[in-house]
């Protein structure tokens, strides 16, 4: 009997869903307002309250306003400029369904009598003095948004650490974009690299030209560090300076 008691237990430890998975989320810009509001569809998605008990929700379909103050709104504080919001799925025990917008990517302020919720996304508030959001299309995990240049011109000849909070939120495990290699005039070979973390060569760009000009190809790597990637150039070679942009990430 004991046996038969640990295996049912062990089992049910195996089956318990795991919050934040979805099916068919999609977050965009709203389209009536779309410097301060999101849109947010899930077909399904799982909550959990503080004590790991999760609640599968269905049929999401939210509207979130960052002008908003509490549920489908910011959760507490006033809206900051560049600053990454962190979009949540709130529930109460009855069902009751709403949305908030965090500056926390782990602990939203939650309205009193919610108690389950779910981490769905992200969107940046960045776009100009307005404090407007920037466009931003996320479908499952993968988000596509406006490409922004991390470093210009970057001629750091070691491992050389890049701020990507303009471009990456937390929690983005991968990342996507662009590297450009600045080649010197004559010609030549022109070397560089863009690493997850200082001691990973993860893509190496080299190319010649026959004048000076410029090469550039798309990357997708891991994020080891949050917010963060290492470049470096090869000083004994053409390249002058690298630029690396950013145009998407996943979590």
């Amino acid at each position: 009997m004991f046996f038969k008691s640990l295996f049912f237990k062990q089992m049910h430890k195996r089956l318990m869903p795991i919050r934040d998975c979805s099916r068919g989320l999609i977050i965009t810009n709203n389209a009536s307002n779309p410097d301060h509001r999101v849109d947010i569809h899930a077909d399904e998605i799982i909550l959990q309250d503080d004590w790991f008990n999760s609640y599968r929700i269905t049929e999401v379909d939210l509207t979130l306003d960052i002008t908003t103050m509490g549920i489908n709104g910011l959760d507490t504080g006033t809206e900051q400029s560049d600053t990454w919001y962190y979009i949540w799925v709130i529930a109460k025990s009855d069902g009751n369904l709403a949305g908030l917008l965090s500056s926390s990517s782990s602990s939203p302020a939650m309205p009193s009598g919610y108690i389950y919720k779910a981490f769905a996304g992200a969107v940046h508030n960045c776009r100009n003095a307005g404090n407007d959001f920037g466009p931003i299309k996320q479908v499952g995990k993968t988000v596509a948004r406006n490409a922004v240049a991390v470093i210009n011109s970057g001629t750091g000849s070691t491992a050389t650490p890049v701020n990507c909070s303009s471009a990456l939120p937390e929690k983005a495990v991968s990342v996507t974009g662009d590297i450009t290699l600045n080649i010197a005039s004559g010609g030549g070979r022109g070397a560089g690299w863009i690493r997850s973390a200082p001691d990973q060569g993860v893509v190496e760009f080299a190319g010649y030209l026959n004048d000076a000009g410029r090469l550039t190809v798309p990357f997708r790597i891991p994020v080891a560090e949050s917010q963060t990637l290492y470049y470096n150039r090869d000083s004994t070679s053409k390249a002058e300076s690298i630029t690396i942009s950013i145009s998407g990430f996943e979590f």
